[in-house]
């Protein structure tokens, strides 16, 4: 039996007798947004630095909490309680990647150059943007995912990351800035090698 599973099938909730959902109904409702979210918990994931390699695992741990407090989850902020949980599983996942003494663990979470299969268009655009946002700081690139990628208001970005909402709005405008200046750099380095 999966941990995602085991987490359904343990989900505690409020009792029946509550006028809470029935298991069966919570279990129901989590296949839903597991159907729904995975793909965006998981590209949300990379954004915010989780190796490739790792990915898996973390956006298992970010459904597996969401099993556990299926009963917690308002109706209509689904993502939102997704992308706390993934944010959270982020920070731990990297926390735990960089206490490692392991420096092979290291190189084979550092993404390299594509591979042969990447050299389509998409793929390299893919491949740069995620370069250029790992070479933002860490603070400045959390916020710009939330915003610019997820689409989440800045109100919304200061709950999730406990901060002041000013201090959002000015990571967001040195990470534009940041990331800005990264591409065009990149872009003349292509157009000076042609």
């Amino acid at each position: 039996m999966s941990a995602l599973s085991q987490a359904m099938s343990g989900a505690d909730g409020p009792s029946v007798e509550d006028g809470a959902m029935t298991e069966q109904e919570q279990q129901a409702r989590l296949r839903a947004i597991v159907e729904e979210y995975f793909a965006d918990v998981w590209r949300f994931l990379r954004h915010l630095g989780v190796p490739e390699s790792s990915v898996d695992d973390a956006a298992q741990d970010v459904f597996v909490v969401a099993a556990r407090r299926i009963h917690e989850i308002q109706v209509g902020r689904e993502r939102s309680f997704l992308f706390g949980t993934a944010y959270n599983v982020a920070q731990s996942a990297r926390r735990r990647l960089f206490r490692s003494d392991d420096e092979e663990a290291l190189e084979r979470a550092v993404d390299r150059a594509p591979t042969p299969e990447e050299h389509l268009d998409d793929q390299q655009t893919r491949s740069l943007a995620l370069r250029l946002l790992q070479e933002l700081d860490e603070g400045m690139r959390e916020v710009f995912v939330l915003y610019e990628i997820e689409g989440l208001t800045m109100q919304r970005i200061a709950e999730l990351m406990n901060l002041p909402i000013g201090t959002v709005g000015s990571r967001l405008r040195r990470a534009r800035e940041e990331f800005l200046k990264r591409f065009e750099r990149h872009r003349n380095s292509v157009r000076g090698a042609k």
